[in-house]
């Protein structure tokens, strides 16, 4: 691919792109990413991520080694960023290893560990984290801060990010080796930098442009996720949330933050009858998904136009539609197993091409604390019951 500059003093300048392992030195990238955190697409990876702030490059973890850099969002989430150049295959496996030892370092540490890690590498006293989030603009309570981090350390729930000037590999390939790191709940991506280097006829100087993008070939994982959710990897592609709108009551950032606060006391609260069923997360704006056996997940969702909040599971394709057709076989014995727990009976839709099980409630808006209290209450026991009726029979599907 190639970039054609377009000026008015200057004829069309066409710009090839540099071939892939030897763009950049890995230290240069890792310092053109820490100076300009906002280069990084992270909500396009989870929306849910806010503002990146610039921690240390070179990060020390004790018998592990040094992280490229060190960032951390406006929420109080960690990141780790690994940088790349892919002068040959075999480089994937070993910066994805290196990358899930130092997530797996990082969540041995305590939070006081941390932070003298921190104020070392800094050279700042105190507690820099947060010194760095109100340096910023940010406001955030210290002690809520401080019971994020400890909790994000503790479930090993990071944001890693290898980035590079072209990812080779495939996605199966690496689920598989992460699988390996299970009791981690990270989010993972592989994000490639394309870089375009040419002779500016203006300034008279090398210039270089970077640019962030999306794979065109199935052969290149320029931005894939893979997600550890703690007992089992889910590889996923980036769906496009450029036409995503908030709901009405606020804005972007509003509307963000209390999503964000809702998930976190819906997980936390969450209790499964099935103790190795892996949690939800957060797949956008007001809505959730835990994965399930097979090729579906349930989402749990609520919409403030609609003024509804439910929960559903969609079979698509043929393996997805057979499935579906087993159990609508158990459909009397599945609509009595969620009657028996109080819930109303699910709504099958069998219409079109997609296979669907239903539940959904009236929750009219505006939403008070209160009403977000017995929505969590709601998603809790739609999210048990179809763990409970679905989650058993399809694992048996599969043996």
């Amino acid at each position: 691919m190639t970039l054609v500059l377009v000026g008015d003093s200057h004829d069309a300048l066409v710009v090839p792109r540099e071939p892939q392992g030897i763009a950049r030195y890995e230290d240069s990238l890792r310092d053109m990413l820490f100076d300009n955190p906002s280069m990084l697409p992270v909500r396009e990876i989870d929306p849910g991520i806010g503002r990146l702030l610039p921690v240390a490059k070179e990060f020390v973890l004790p018998s592990a080694g040094r992280i490229d850099a060190l960032l951390i969002d406006e929420h109080g989430r960690l990141v780790i960023v690994e940088c790349k150049l892919w002068r040959n295959p075999e480089a994937t496996r070993a910066v994805i290893a290196q990358i899930l030892h130092y997530a797996s370092e990082l969540a041995r540490l305590s939070y006081e560990v941390l932070q003298r890690q921190v104020s070392r590498a800094t050279g700042r006293p105190g507690n820099v984290l947060h010194s760095l989030l109100v340096e910023a603009g940010i406001e955030i309570d210290e002690a809520r801060l401080v019971d994020r981090i400890t909790q994000d350390l503790r479930r090993g729930r990071f944001v890693l990010l290898i980035v590079g000037d072209g990812i080779t590999s495939e996605a199966n390939t690496i689920g598989e080796y992460l699988n390996q790191h299970a009791g981690l709940a990270f989010e993972f991506a592989m994000i490639e930098m394309a870089q375009y280097r040419f002779h500016d006829p203006v300034l008279g100087t090398e210039r270089t442009i970077v640019q962030p993008r999306i794979a065109q070939k199935t052969e290149l994982i320029e931005r894939y996720v893979i997600r550890n959710e703690a007992t089992g990897v889910v590889i996923e592609p980036l769906a496009d949330t450029s036409g995503t709108q908030p709901p009405e009551g606020g804005t972007a950032t509003e509307t963000s933050v209390r999503w964000q606060i809702f998930t976190e006391l819906f997980i936390a609260q969450l209790q499964l009858d099935d103790p190795t069923q892996p949690p939800p997360r957060s797949g956008g704006l007001n809505w959730m998904k835990l994965p399930l056996p097979g090729p579906a997940h349930l989402t749990l969702w609520r919409g403030k136009s609609d003024g509804v909040v439910g929960a559903f599971v969609t079979y698509k394709g043929s393996e997805g539609l057979a499935i579906f057709e087993d159990l609508l076989a158990e459909r009397a014995t599945i609509d009595q197993e969620f009657a028996d727990s109080g819930l109303p009976l699910p709504e099958w839709k069998t219409e079109g091409t997609d296979r669907s099980i239903a539940l959904n409630w009236s929750s009219p808006a505006p939403w008070s604390d209160e009403e977000e209290g017995r929505q969590r209450s709601l998603l809790s026991a739609a999210a048990n019951q179809f763990v409970t009726s679905l989650r058993a029979r399809l694992l048996q599907r599969q043996a």
